[in-house]
């Protein structure tokens, strides 16, 4: 029994040795951005000021660290997200033995497309769905008389959050296509689901965005063109399986 075990581990090694070494490469690069990103954080954060700044909004800070621990939030941000196409770079060449030469090829263009429509979905986050966001807060209850004062810390996250949400929701219509690829589910039983998945796509879009009407349309619908888009990619693009 004691020598099953030591064969097992010893099989074991060489995997967990490099699951180390790539851990630790993810490592490095998330402190190589998170660094300089600390010591330009004020830019970073002028930059993430803009859609406040367009509805003429200052930002307050109401401790004497408070604007220290945000900048220093900022930079971890920056760092995770720019080593995260790295990360699931490693990821995928740590997977690659046990994959099959068509699930290879999927799995590698998921790794460079998943990138492009996280930072998509946060752009357009950033772009047009923050400001209707931060608007509709503004002027909500606005006769009452209640000055309002916005904290600069929790400005920061709510727009980490918005731009965080949006990001991995565009991220559904590419795991449904990569889906159809490896056969797990085919279009005709994802279209029979469809009113179930029409209801799950406003709801994550409500729980994403205040209460208000506009900014859960302005989620969910092209969330739904982009499910009805991927039904159409896998009917008549991806072969049958």
């Amino acid at each position: 029994m004691v020598k099953e075990t030591e064969t097992s581990l010893s099989e074991w090694a060489p995997h967990l040795e490099e699951l180390r070494r790539r851990i630790v490469a993810v490592l490095v690069v998330f402190i190589v951005v998170a660094l300089p990103a600390f010591a330009f954080s004020d830019y970073l954060a002028a930059f993430l000021m803009a859609p406040v700044a367009d509805l003429g909004v200052a930002l307050y800070t109401f401790t004497p660290a408070e604007k220290f621990m945000a900048y220093l939030r900022l930079a971890v941000w920056t760092g995770a997200v720019a080593a995260s196409p790295f990360c699931l770079l490693q990821i995928g060449l740590f997977v690659q033995p046990a994959l099959r030469k068509k699930e290879r090829r999927w799995v590698f263009a998921s790794l460079v497309i998943i990138p492009v429509f996280f930072i998509a979905g946060a752009a357009a986050a950033y772009r047009f769905l923050s400001p209707v966001v931060l608007r509709f807060f503004l002027t909500f209850g606005s006769s009452d008389g209640i000055q309002q004062l916005w904290g600069f810390k929790e400005y920061l996250s709510m727009l980490f959050a918005l731009m965080l949400a949006a990001g991995l929701l565009l991220q559904t219509p590419l795991l449904l296509l990569i889906a159809f690829a490896l056969g797990i589910v085919t279009p005709k039983t994802a279209a029979r689901f469809r009113p179930h998945i029409i209801f799950l796509i406003f709801l994550a879009a409500a729980l994403c965005t205040p209460p208000d009407v506009i900014s859960q349309m302005a989620l969910g619908v092209p969330l739904y063109l982009l499910f009805e888009l991927t039904l159409f990619i896998g009917r008549f693009f991806i072969p049958k399986r």
